[in-house]
């Protein structure tokens, strides 16, 4: 008003410009917005912790009078970067885009990608709307670090050593025969003729007990006995060992049985081979942690355990009512293996845990430590020494 009173054309319609021009360019957001739809797929979608996944996005922008550049930004879980951003300037028109990117996963579990989302602006710059691409969010599955054990240890009665694991000829029944092939030295009187036909070779019967291929795990997912419960802590070590001894066990056709202080975490019933191996890949995937303080809540279903040709645990720092739990749960067991912490490596000593560590092995389980840095290899060869 005061440039129109005094005269000055040219400073009212700056003045104009000025007050018009943001108004323009909200108007223009307004009745001009993006309109963006997308597809996206993660190649792998699921993926061991610590590789790399990649998300591959097609964006399609279906209003053909948006302008200006689009920043688009795809959301993640922080567990897996955060997501990404980018820049697409395509001007005017129907468009579509192909992007990519990748994320690392250093946790275990189930992570949303998405939503997509989209900050336009006007021609000018000065005024800007953000959007929610039409499309669906995905979901990253990282699974527990699977190590590859090459063996069972015979030593500890889980291994194919002599006459410990014998051969199972037949039909399940109750006419099951356990045979092996005639050595120099057995007892003719233990040939058993009519596998031997079966067979063309000289097979003897085997006088042991038949093989219960059963065996129950214990992951001790106990907060308060992992010092360390980031994703290269104690807690995280004994899921992955689990994971690597349970795939060992279905490889080698076992009935399987998965257990924590929260209750039956998998069951492989009569399953095999890589469906099994899946199935229990995904119950140790959704596998949280606990706020149980004693791992005799394990045992809740005695029966589970008790029933196991073999036991193996995968432990916390242990208390002397966990040693006594675990010895009363794996007392008929004829395998009992239990990795333990090396508690000083991941700097919390306890002279209780070394304790029970004593009492385990005082009632006939393999007790090996492992140590803050240290493959599960490493720790399960321990197993056989």
């Amino acid at each position: 008003m005061a440039a129109a009173a005094i005269g000055e054309i040219d400073l009212l319609a700056l003045a104009l410009a000025i007050t018009v021009l943001p108004l323009l360019s909200f108007l223009y957001l307004v009745l001009v917005p993006p309109r963006l739809r997308h597809q996206r797929s993660l190649e792998p979608s699921t993926m061991p912790v610590g590789e790399t996944s990649r998300v591959v996005l097609r964006a399609v922008n279906d209003a053909p009078a948006q302008a200006s550049p689009l920043r688009i930004s795809d959301a993640a879980d922080q567990a897996v970067g955060g997501g990404a951003s980018f820049v697409i300037a395509r001007g005017f028109g129907r468009w579509q885009q192909g992007v990519s990117y990748s994320v690392v996963a250093d946790s275990r579990g189930r992570f949303q990608i998405g939503p997509l989302t989209a900050k336009a602006t006007d021609p000018l710059a000065m005024a800007s709307r953000t959007v929610t691409s039409a499309g669906s969010d995905s979901t990253l599955r990282v699974t527990p670090k699977v190590w590859e054990l090459n063996e069972l240890p015979s030593g500890a009665g889980l291994g194919a050593a002599g006459d410990a694991t014998p051969q199972r000829i037949g039909q399940a029944g109750a006419d099951d025969v356990l045979v092996r092939e005639h050595r120099h030295g057995d007892d003719m009187r233990r040939v058993h003729w009519k596998m031997s036909a079966k067979r063309d070779d000289l097979m003897v019967r085997l006088e042991e007990h038949p093989w219960d291929p059963s065996s129950t795990l214990i992951v001790d997912t106990r907060l308060s006995a992992h010092a360390d419960h980031g994703p290269r802590g104690s807690l995280e070590w004994a899921v992955s060992a689990v994971a690597s001894v349970a795939r060992l066990l279905l490889v080698g056709r076992y009935r399987l049985s998965i257990v924590a202080p929260s209750g039956t975490v998998f069951e492989s019933g009569h399953a095999v081979g890589p469906l099994a191996r899946q199935a229990m890949l995904n119950a140790l995937t959704d596998l949280a942690s606990s706020e149980h303080t004693w791992l005799g809540e394990a045992f809740n279903d005695p029966e589970a355990v008790s029933s196991a040709a073999s036991v193996v645990a995968v432990t916390g720092l242990l208390s002397a009512a966990d040693a006594a739990a675990l010895s009363a749960a794996g007392a008929s067991a004829r395998s009992k293996i239990a990795l333990v912490p090396d508690a000083p490596t991941w700097g919390t000593p306890s002279a209780e845990h070394e304790d029970a560590c004593l009492l385990l092995a005082k009632h006939g389980w393999t007790v090996a430590t492992y140590a803050q840095g240290e493959t599960v290899p490493e720790a399960w060869g321990r197993v056989n020494a």
